[in-house]
């Protein structure tokens, strides 16, 4: 994944966080829940410190083999040693990886693991495939080696690398791909679809576009070491430390401009690519289009499931932005309703569209799926003609997925894991009893029932291994062959009971999703043997297969039905995934389909046999093993002598065995213990003779995990008066996360009746979050304050004290989907009630406050929004709180009708500014009760604009607005009418607003990179006329 570059804002940032609520916290956003209370143990490498928690140790012991094989190729390509050890954070599955509190927000299903900047720790789950967690390790290894290497070791170290060199992402992830993988057939097959359908960016944006930031880079580096050599790469890279910019890098490495390599790397890809039009299939051509990513504007289509008699297909979708099922007639290609939709609620947080699986009951009334739901993943057993979740089954399992319903109805297999291990279960529906199918340490995935019930076909890494209990006491799975995956069949009674395994395919290539055919004399799977994945059919009489397509892109999610007729399946083409029907596939022969193999593999087979002395490095760190060559893994070496070699360290992050390895040669597993490290340390200080010591400073500290965080940051102007200072402790290893905090602020202001003021605003806080899910929490937060007004030129004047407490509560959801300028998609609300009591006569504020805000987003046609939002509220009480009506937020031209409120702290401290409302000022309307309407129209503007000479400017993706903004704010108080009249007729018969504030125009949004700026144009009017002039407003900030 990618780094994570953080902001810093100075004071600025400590006057944000601090201004009115002492402890951080967001009044919108989704949560990031602690399901779990986990127990952390460690254990140490010669270069690694591998964190992990009950059940994981198996995972840790893997990691850290992986990441010494790991380090050891990338010390060969960077030559480099590493200075400092690198923390692994190892999590036991992506449910539990979601709540680690080492990002800020939970992770999606799509990151696989990140590098956080600062402490260099690299965050992992496993995700049932060892391969996959293999590569996630030295994909994220590569990250922090390169981060070590370009920017240092230390947190100021790395500020300062930060601030003077910056990679484009391409580059970043590219490499981290490139090192991981070399060259495989999945990236051939996303570099060969982006060539052939025209859609490769050049190099310099790269960056821009999704995947090819990952796939692209990959390519672009692949490309540098297959033309000038390994060694390139390497000298790229130190070169990228010396020049501080890629393109110098590029220049002085290759001696041409980056311009000059995006052109030759896209005649190289025309090249190697272009010939495949010729010799295969695109799949419209294999099978009927059921699906078009391109109509819906959206990415996937995948999962596909065919009703029993074939006339019905479900798939996932994300063609709504978020991921939800539907339900499609395979004789006309028409959806027919949305069975499910995706994450929005608790028991649907996330629909495993990284590993689908949809399956029918023998009956055609229900499908299953596997979704997350809470705590746990589950089961969901869906009506098809109510078209709503009717049971969900709940398990001790850290992940469930690839549901397959028995064709006798009595229960559901799937793939569930449990303390970093994948196998195969079986749920009897009637009494929901769970028994394991298979029970070791190998990766076993997409399992299918034969027609019968008493088999189920699946894929495995298991190689040779069949027999249950069979693998000795000191058996590791790094030791052996993980790799690729075969497909195999057991008795549907399950290995662990003593049912057999049978070994169907032994290649090294990657075959997945086997199904059999209705009549249960066949198989049908996919296979990258020939360097794409393509449909391969297996006689089970008599032990042959045979290739029945020749696609030009991947085939994946087989599902086969109607008496054989029908078969659907996912194919990848023009960027995107849709579901294709291909009908009759028992007709092909076999022989009626050959298969070449592509460029990559020949070109990789040709070097071999042109150098049959090199050396070839798996994947996995580890020499080729003799046997089938595993073609998708290899990464090829080769010395070449103008590379740069730099010399190693003396001091080098290495542990003595000793320490780390017990005599037996086990790794010793230690407790962990709670220590602060600092996150981040910035500061600066001076002196002057006429305003003493001055100086900033911000520490933030943190343990290994990320449970515990400290926070101290000041502003130190001349004494401890005029100073800021904030002080901050937050608890998050619990589903419950708390804080406390101390702050002290001095504001100056000056009004003409009273002179030069200072407030020194100053308390104690608590805070407490409580998440119900993804989706939705429950904030609660007390505080006690002191206000003291100092009025400095005014010399005998008394001070001005005043000491309240604060309550506040709210209860937020939050299913909202982000796009380029703002929120698009989905719901938001809060509810909130806050209070402070009246203590004496001149301490507390004796008010009540009630406020709501919610807003809908609604999108059509994939760019365009209809946005509403409300939002009201009313305080009572002796002192009741003020709503400030009027204005927008983040205002850069603001105006302030009446001038700026500052004679009174309860005006500045207390009051609540209610925005937007364009076409009016700050403090239009003022009262204890007000409501506030908006509704808004967004389309995309301006898609891109190159400007050139005098100002070269680029602007893209700029959206427009429609907006109109209704509001009113009024005094009034519980049990007597209230003084508020909305409209006023006076002689016509269009009424006159009266007490509500309405304003109308368009604006523009872009997103600069750094920052979000907004114009917009607005008129006041009172339904009868309207102002002459627009009013203007600058602003910054993302949209409501």
């Amino acid at each position: 994944m990618t780094p994570r570059f953080p902001a810093f804002g100075g004071i600025s940032a400590f006057v944000i966080l601090t201004l009115f609520s002492p402890l951080y916290s967001q009044s919108f956003g989704k949560n990031h829940v602690q399901y779990k209370s986990f127990k952390a143990r460690y254990l140490q490498s010669r270069h690694f410190d591998i964190y992990f928690h009950t059940g994981g140790e198996s995972l840790a012991e893997f990691t850290a083999e992986v990441a010494e094989q790991s380090y050891e190729m990338l010390r060969s390509d960077f030559h480099y040693e590493l200075h400092d050890r690198i923390t692994i954070v190892v999590y036991n599955s992506h449910n539990d990886f979601q709540q680690t509190n080492l990002s800020l927000g939970p992770p999606e299903e799509a990151v696989g693991g990140f590098t956080e900047f600062f402490k260099n720790r690299v965050v992992v789950p496993y995700d049932s495939d060892w391969e996959k967690f293999r590569h996630v390790i030295h994909h994220e290894l590569t990250h922090a080696v390169m981060l070590q290497m370009v920017y240092g070791s230390g947190v100021q170290a790395i500020l300062t690398g930060l601030s003077r060199v910056q990679m484009p992402l391409w580059f970043i992830e590219g490499l981290a791909e490139y090192e991981s993988r070399g060259w495989d057939t999945e990236s051939d097959m996303f570099m060969r679809d982006a060539a052939l359908n025209g859609y490769v960016p050049a190099i310099n944006d790269l960056s821009r576009y999704g995947f090819l930031a990952y796939k692209g880079g990959q390519a672009v580096l692949y490309y540098l070491a297959q033309r000038y050599g390994p060694e390139k790469i390497s000298e790229l890279l130190s070169r990228v430390k010396i020049t501080k910019s890629l393109e110098r890098a590029v220049r002085q490495s290759l001696g041409i401009e980056i311009e000059d390599l995006s052109k030759r790397w896209h005649q190289h890809l025309r090249k190697q690519y272009w010939p495949d039009i010729a010799n295969r299939q695109e799949p419209q051509e294999i099978g009927t289009p059921l699906t078009d990513h391109v109509a819906y504007r959206n990415f996937i289509n995948n999962s596909a499931a065919l009703s029993p008699n074939g006339d019905q297909v479900a798939f996932l979708s994300d063609k709504s932005d978020y991921f939800d099922i539907y339900l499609m007639s395979t004789l006309d290609g028409k959806i027919i309703s949305k069975l499910v939709s995706g994450q929005k609620t608790d028991n649907l947080e996330e629909l495993h569209w990284l590993r689908p699986g949809i399956s029918w009951s023998p009956d055609g009334t229900h499908i299953v799926f596997a979704a997350k739901a809470g705590a746990q993943d589950a089961l969901h057993l869906v009506d098809v003609r109510q078209e709503k979740i009717v049971r969900s089954l709940k398990f001790r399992l850290d992940g469930v997925f690839s549901p397959a319903w028995s064709p006798r109805g009595d229960e559901i297999a799937f793939v569930g894991m449990h303390n970093g291990q994948s196998d195969l279960y079986a749920v009897d529906l009637s009494t929901e009893q769970l028994r394991p199918l298979t029970q070791d340490v190998f990766s076993d995935l997409d399992p299918s029932y034969s027609p019968d019930g008493a088999r189920l076909a699946f894929v495995s890494d298991r190689g040779s291994h069949l027999v249950a209990d069979s693998l000795s006491p000191d058996f590791k799975i790094w030791r052996s062959d993980y790799r690729n995956l075969d497909v195999y069949l057991v008795e549907a009674k399950g290995a662990a009971s003593g049912g057999k395994i049978t070994r169907l395919t032994n290649t090294p290539s990657q075959e997945k999703s086997p199904v059999f055919s209705p009549q249960g004399d066949k198989l049908v799977f996919t296979s990258d043997r020939s360097g794409i994945a393509n449909l391969y059919l297996h006689d089970l009489a008599t032990q042959t297969e045979y290739p029945i397509t020749n696609v030009i892109s991947g085939i994946f999610h087989l599902s086969w039905a109607g008496e054989g007729s029908r078969l659907t399946f996912v194919s990848f083409f023009n960027g995107g995934y849709d579901v294709y029907l291909l009908k009759n596939p028992l007709d092909l022969q076999p022989g009626m389909i050959q298969l070449e193999k592509t460029a990559f593999l020949e070109a990789l087979e040709a070097r071999r046999a042109a150098q049959p002395d090199s050396v070839a490095v798996t994947a996995t760190g580890r020499r080729a093993e003799d046997g089938p060559e595993k073609y998708r893994q290899y990464v090829f070496g080769k010395d070449f002598a103008n590379g740069i070699v730099q010399p190693r360290p003396e001091r080098v992050a290495l542990g003595d065995s000793t320490q780390y390895k017990s005599a037996n040669g086990e790794y010793l597993v230690r407790d962990y213990k709670t220590k602060f490290t600092p996150d981040i340390v910035y500061g600066n200080a001076g002196y002057s003779q006429f305003f003493g010591v001055q100086g900033q400073t911000q520490i933030s500290l943190s343990d290994v995990l990320g449970d515990h965080r400290i926070d101290f940051i000041t502003d130190l102007f001349y004494d401890i008066r005029n100073s800021n200072y904030l002080v901050r402790y937050f608890h998050l290893p619990r589903r419950t996360d708390y804080g406390i905090g101390a702050f002290h602020n001095a504001w100056y202001f000056y009004s003409s009746p009273s002179g030069l003021m200072r407030d020194r605003y100053y308390g104690l806080s608590l805070f407490a979050s409580r998440p119900f899910s993804t989706f939705r929490r429950l904030e609660a937060g007390a505080t006690w304050l002191a206000i003291n007004r100092e009025f400095l030129h005014q010399n005998g004047t008394p001070v001005r004290r005043l000491r309240l407490v604060l309550g506040n509560l709210a209860y937020v959801t939050d299913t909202a989907l982000w796009g380029w300028t703002g929120p698009n998609n989905g719901s938001r609300s809060e509810l909130a009630v806050s209070f402070s009591p009246k203590i004496a006569a001149h301490n507390g504020l004796g008010f009540f406050t009630v406020r709501g805000d919610v807003r809908r987003y609604y999108k059509f046609f994939q760019e365009y929004n209809f946005v509403l939002r409300f939002a009201g509220g009313f305080s009572e009480g002796s002192e009741p709180q003020q709503f400030y009506l009027g204005g927008l937020d983040n205002w850069l031209n603001q105006r302030f009708k009446g001038g700026l409120r500052i004679d009174r702290p309860e005006d500045i401290y207390f009051a609540s500014f209610e925005t937007p409302l364009r076409g009016t000022d700050y403090y239009e309307k003022t009262g204890n009760r007000f409501m506030l309407l908006n509704l808004e129209f967004r389309y995309p503007m301006i898609r891109q604009l190159l400007l050139g000479w005098p100002l070269p400017l680029a602007l893209e993706n700029v959206r427009g607005t429609l907006f109109t903004d209704l509001g009113a704010a009024w005094r009034g108080e519980l049990g007597r009418r209230e003084d508020f009249q909305p409209f006023r007729r006076s002689g016509s018969a269009v009424p006159r607003l009266h007490d509500v504030q309405m304003g109308y125009g368009l604006g523009a949004r872009a997103n600069l990179g750094i920052l979000l700026f907004r114009l917009d144009l607005a008129w006041k009017t009172n339904l009868r006329q309207a102002s002459s002039k627009p009013r203007y407003y600058f602003s910054l900030g993302a949209e409501l």
